[in-house]
C-alpha cells in the first residue's frame, strides 16, 4: 500500500510517498543497518530471526519512496499487544515518519481487536520517552535494572478505542 501524506518539517510541508511492507528475513540485512545506526544496545541478528519465526509477531516496514526507512515488531497476545522494537532511519527521524509507521501498526491491531499496547524504554532514551508521550503513551510503572547494563526501565501503556 502506498500512500502520499504531507509531512511538515519547520515551517514547511512536504508531500512524501511512503509504504508499508510486511518485515521478512529478506529484508533484515537493510534493519540491521538502520537498527545499529539508531540505538547504543541494538538488538542482535539472532534477535531478529527469533522475531520473524514467531507466529505471534508483527513485523512491519515503512519505506520512503520504495527504500526502508524504519520498521515496527509487536507481540500480540489474546487482549494487549507489546511494542518490541520501533525505528526509524536516523536520519528520516523528527518528520512524522515514526508516527505513521505506529499508526500503521496502531491500526492492524485495532482490526483484531487490541486496543491496549505496551513498551519498555530505557529511562535515559529521552528522546524516545518524549516521541511515546507525543502518541499517548503514559509512564505506568518502572523496572529497576531491566537492562543489561543495570538501567532502569519505563513501563508505557496505550489505550485506545475501536474505530468503526
Amino acid at each position: 500500500m502506498s500512500w502520499d501524506i504531507f509531512i511538515k518539517m519547520k515551517h514547511r510541508i512536504a508531500l512524501i510517498n511512503i509504504s508499508f511492507n510486511p518485515f521478512s528475513l529478506q529484508d533484515l540485512p537493510s534493519v540491521l543497518a538502520i537498527e545499529c545506526l539508531s540505538y547504543p544496545h541494538p538488538w542482535s541478528e539472532q534477535q531478529f530471526i527469533d522475531s520473524l519465526n514467531n507466529p505471534q509477531i508483527m513485523a512491519d516496514l515503512i519505506l520512503l519512496d520504495g527504500k526502508i526507512i524504519g520498521y515496527a515488531l509487536s507481540l500480540r497476545a489474546p487482549d494487549f499487544a507489546d511494542l518490541l522494537n520501533i525505528c526509524i532511519h536516523p536520519k528520516k527521524q523528527r518528520r512524522g515518519l515514526g508516527e505513521a509507521l505506529f499508526n500503521r501498526v496502531l491500526q492492524q491491531l485495532q482490526s483484531i481487536k487490541i486496543t491496549t499496547i505496551f513498551l519498555e524504554v530505557r529511562s535515559s532514551n529521552q528522546s524516545a520517552f518524549l516521541f511515546y508521550q507525543q502518541l499517548g503513551f503514559e509512564i505506568i510503572d518502572t523496572r529497576k535494572a531491566y537492562y543489561s547494563n543495570g538501567e532502569d526501565a519505563k513501563i508505557m501503556r496505550f489505550q485506545s478505542a475501536i474505530k468503526k
